[in-house]
């Protein structure tokens, strides 16, 4: 980021586009200023080291520290911000998207209702008792029925029809008829006084385009509110192109009621975001908290960036705008989902979050290792952190082989514990980021899960309402009442299923039959030779056996004769006659293209980044409670297999969800469950049960396979102190191999110096790890690992080289992997029996522990000619 971008704020350099954010972050605050008061520290020790004179400047590693705070609350911040725009972008998109899904539907449904020979017929009877009455032909019928009893008949007997069709689709509160001059034939809400309508939009749906009108906006149909959604579609003579015009339907949505349901399902305890659904203008038009943001209000939309601070009401926020993507080409009418939180809540931490389990230590090393959750600059910042507390701590560990003034000491060891101070809560806040993203992503998965679940419990609410619905076609039930299908009846019944299945997409094929559960007809001319075909499955048994139009059956998901012979449901319903009351006289069945189809609702559904983009090896999963899979987004992963995780996902209740770190295949999977509860009335109450389980994944890491090596750092609790003023006493540079603590008497330790320029040496044992230029002379060096039983481990930036001196001036490097204290022993402490000692030739004595500590851990002290000598055995 260029100089031009940064500002400084309370003394540290940050992005411009931070500021009026980075104060609202208290957990980033609260580490500037533990950080700050460290730094005050920093100023004192080097002040004081150049009191006493302990020849370590420390201005370095202080301007190393504070160069690394900067960096450190810079990233800390942003991915803050990414976190919480990423969260209220994903939602945004959610909210208009599922609604454009919903609202396709309702395009098809006036499509096919507009069609309907009983309504067609009710127009040009109506029409015809009108002429009848004005020509005075109608003569004693009309002078006794007074032109309304006949007309009060077909009127009852079309409302009946209209609720049977919002019985099944509740998404409806009203449908009406009108003629082409606006007077209402009939409606099925009978409060409604209207009787005509000078609204355009009867003019305008007769003379539309395209085969629908969609309007949301006050009509004086519906006087009582405000704004109405309304599917308008013009009712013709026949299905031929440029048939007279009869009349106009209208179907009346339940858009209040709908957005109240999909607000409900988007919002947790804890979430302080506002969801809303904005006109083309920026009007709202929903709200999930009409108290907090008003219908009618006017909103800013934040549409080409991924985030903007807005002001309402007096009170600022982070806000998104997210357009629909659309659905199978329909976009609706241009309508917005935005989402926004009060910028003082946007950086909480949930309660829910807060009471989580800890993440697992193993994974959270490999998240921190692995590139594809957070930036590189923010992964450097540990290594680098630990860079300079070693060079410190070498620094620290030389400068007291050299001193011998206690206050020195004293000092130089309350340095070095400033840096590993410092460097600690480099180490908490940057694991604490790690686990509040973890966390985040478990409840984005969560929450991806559940939106996959509710997407498909919606789009198979309208599967078990088409079937429903086309069983009550009229032409259906006239023709396989007759005693013998004529070809032109299958010709009928062939041009009804064809004309719907072009409505309706998603489906490869419906089928009429009749009681024996004989194929009558067919809509796809592919499958024409099933025609005739007896059909003896379970679910055709099942839909014959249904007694009321308020039923339906459903197929188990399994490979199909109808479908390629691949798996899917086919849902089916009763044909019942005209002539025998209620008596089942056929069915209908509707194959769901449930490859395609469950793919498009598990990719709509996926976990996206801020930027609305699919990262690399995210991939959903539907399955059933066994674990077989119905459709995934994983190309290795078909319908039919079986899905081997942690049970725990497959027993959740129904409308539960859960969400864990997994181990899948390799690698560290975020995984969010959710069982499917229905919608609506599918599903609820309806006798049908198919509870399926949607399952969102998002890699976190990869599994490392490799055994880590142990290594010890110097820590408080194995310390051996001693009187610094003790003339018997010995001193030892401690220091670790693996998880070894062991030491070398002071005045056989030169100094520790740092791995780089280490060079192998070809053909040398494998404990000789190679020769390093020190003072212009090839110092070798060794590795003492085999000796003490551990395995071996490659040098890196992290080790150190211990500089001994044996046998007068000859010196050698040994590899250790941290250095400890450097203390004084007191000699009563000190114990150089053969019989204690491990291995004589190269161990010098032992230090018994120091009462006063609880580890009990005793000090192993090196002789440096037994080392050499050692390793001369080896070779």
């Amino acid at each position: 980021m260029s100089a031009e971008e940064m500002v400084t704020y309370k003394d540290i350099e940050i992005p411009k586009s931070l500021l009026g954010v980075i104060n609202h972050m208290d957990s980033v605050d609260e580490y500037r200023e533990e950080l700050l008061r460290l730094g005050a520290q920093w100023d004192l020790l080097t002040i004081l080291g150049q009191m006493v004179g302990t020849g370590t400047d420390m201005t370095g590693t202080r301007k190393g520290f504070l160069d690394l705070t900067n960096k450190l609350l810079c990233q800390l911040a942003l991915e803050n911000i990414r976190k919480t725009v990423q969260e209220i972008g994903a939602k945004a998109q959610v909210a208009v998207d599922i609604l454009i899904r919903n609202l396709f539907e309702r395009t098809a449904d006036i499509g096919f209702l507009a069609t309907d020979d009983d309504i067609r017929d009710f127009i040009i009877k109506n029409a015809e008792l009108d002429e009848l009455c004005k020509s005075g032909q109608g003569g004693e019928v009309c002078d006794t029925l007074n032109r309304t009893q006949l007309r009060e008949e077909m009127k009852l007997a079309l409302i009946e029809r209209f609720r049977e069709y919002v019985a099944k689709y509740s998404v409806y509160y009203n449908i009406i008829l009108l003629d082409t001059e606006g007077s209402v034939l009939v409606q099925l809400d009978q409060s409604g006084r209207v009787t005509k309508t000078a609204d355009p939009l009867i003019k305008d749906a007769v003379n539309v385009e395209g085969e629908y009108l969609e309007v949301y906006r006050y009509c004086d149909l519906l006087p009582q509110n405000e704004r109405s959604l309304i599917y308008a579609y013009r009712v013709t003579r026949s299905n031929e192109e440029k048939e007279d015009v009869l009349g106009v339907l209208c179907l009346c949505f339940r858009f209040t009621n709908e957005m109240e349901g999909i607000f409900r399902n988007m919002t947790s305890k804890d979430d302080w975001s506002v969801k809303l659904i904005l006109d083309a203008d920026g009007m709202v038009i929903a709200s999930s908290d009409r108290h907090h943001v008003p219908i009618g209000a006017k909103m800013d939309m934040v549409l080409n960036k991924d985030y903007g601070m807005i002001k309402f009401a007096g009170k600022k926020y982070i806000a998104k705008t997210s357009p629909t993507k659309g659905y199978q080409g329909f976009f609706g009418l241009g309508w917005y989902g935005h989402v926004m939180i009060p910028i003082e809540s946007a950086f909480e931490i949930s309660e829910e979050s807060a009471a989580k389990k800890s993440i697992n230590e193993k994974i959270l090393e490999a998240v921190m290792s692995d590139p594809r959750l957070f930036s590189g600059e923010l992964r450097s910042i540990p290594v680098q952190a630990e860079k300079i507390q070693s060079d410190l701590e070498r620094t620290v560990w030389n400068g007291n082989v050299k001193e011998s003034d206690p206050a020195s000491k004293v000092l130089l060891w309350s340095i070095s514990g400033t840096g590993a101070k410092t460097k600690k809560i480099f180490e908490q806040s940057i694991g604490n980021l790690h686990r509040t993203v973890i966390d985040s992503i478990l409840s984005n998965v969560w929450f991806w899960a559940a939106l996959a679940v509710d997407i498909m419990d919606r789009n198979l609410y309208e599967r078990a309402n088409d079937c429903r619905w086309w069983a009550l076609t009229s032409a259906f039930k006239r023709i396989l009442d007759k005693q013998k299908i004529e070809e032109e009846d299958r010709e009928k019944i062939t041009g009804i299923l064809q004309y719907i299945n072009g409505l309706y997409t998603v489906y490869t094929n419906l089928f009429v039959y009749d009681s024996f559960g004989r194929i009558i007809a067919v809509s796809n001319p592919t499958e024409e030779h099933m025609v005739g075909t007896v059909l003896s499955k379970e679910y055709v048994r099942g839909t014959l056996a249904l007694k009321e139009s308020s039923q339906y059956c459903v197929s188990k998901f399994e490979p199909s004769e109808l479908y390629d012979n691949r798996h899917t449901y086919i849902y089916g319903a009763s044909i019942t006659s005209f002539r025998q009351g209620k008596s089942v006289i056929g069915g209908i069945g509707v194959v769901f293209d449930s490859e395609p189809q469950f793919l498009a609702m598990l990719q709509d559904a996926l976990p996206r980044n801020e930027r609305g983009e699919v990262e690399e090896g995210v991939f959903g999963v539907f399955a059933d409670r066994k674990g077989v899979v119905i459709s995934s987004t994983d190309p290795e992963m078909k319908a039919g297999d079986t899905l081997s995780i942690d049970r725990e996902f497959f027993n959740m209740k129904n409308g539960q969800g859960t969400s864990k770190v997994v181990e899948h295949n390799g690698y560290y999977y975020a995984v969010g469950g959710h069982a499917s509860s229905g919608y609506r009335e599918y599903k609820q109450g309806d006798g049908y049960i198919n509870d399926v389980i949607a399952l969102m994944f998002t890699p976190l890491a990869k599994v490392n396979t490799e055994s880590a090596h142990p290594v010890r750092r110097r820590s408080d609790s194995v310390r051996v102190k001693g009187t610094a003023d003790s003339k018997d006493c010995i001193e030892v540079a401690t220091f670790f191999i693996g998880t070894k603590w062991l030491g070398i008497k002071t005045e056989n330790v030169v100094e520790a110096i740092n791995p780089e320029g280490l060079t192998t040496v070809p053909g040398s044992h494998r404990f000789v790890k190679g020769r390093r230029i020190y003072k212009d002379l090839p110092l070798l060096v060794v590795d003492i690992r085999s000796i003490l039983g551990l395995p071996e481990k490659e040098v890196d930036n992290d080790s150190q080289i211990i500089v001994l001196r044996f046998r007068g001036d000859q010196l050698f490097g040994l590899i250790a992997d941290a250095l400890g204290e450097i203390p004084q022993i007191p000699l009563d402490r000190v114990e150089c029996s053969d019989h204690i000692l491990d291995n004589s030739k190269y161990t010098e004595c032992i230090v018994k522990p120091d009462p006063g500590q609880p580890n009990g851990e005793m000090l192993m002290v090196l002789r440096p000619e037994g080392i050499i000598g050692k390793l001369k055995e080896m070779i």
